[in-house]
């Protein structure tokens, strides 16, 4: 399954890198893209239950940008 997600509070492309990679590490998800320009987040995942993930993916971007906060598309 695939969601995408509105970011806010990336400071710059190298934090964007960082959480991209972070979020690409946690367990079930496939692939993460973290578009620094548009502030669109897009993560495939091997289970359908995004609600356990999303916290998983706002935890992992708060350990590269404090104020990291995603919004469902």
């Amino acid at each position: 399954m695939i969601k995408k997600y509105e970011v806010s509070e990336i400071d710059c492309a190298v934090c964007a890198g960082k959480i991209e990679n972070a979020i690409k590490n946690l367990d079930g998800v496939k692939s993460a893209q973290l578009n620094f320009i548009t502030g669109t987040l897009t993560v495939e995942a091997e289970d359908r239950d995004f609600s356990r993930l999303e916290k998983e993916i706002v935890k992992a971007g708060r350990k590269t940008e404090r104020d990291f906060e995603i919004e469902e598309l």
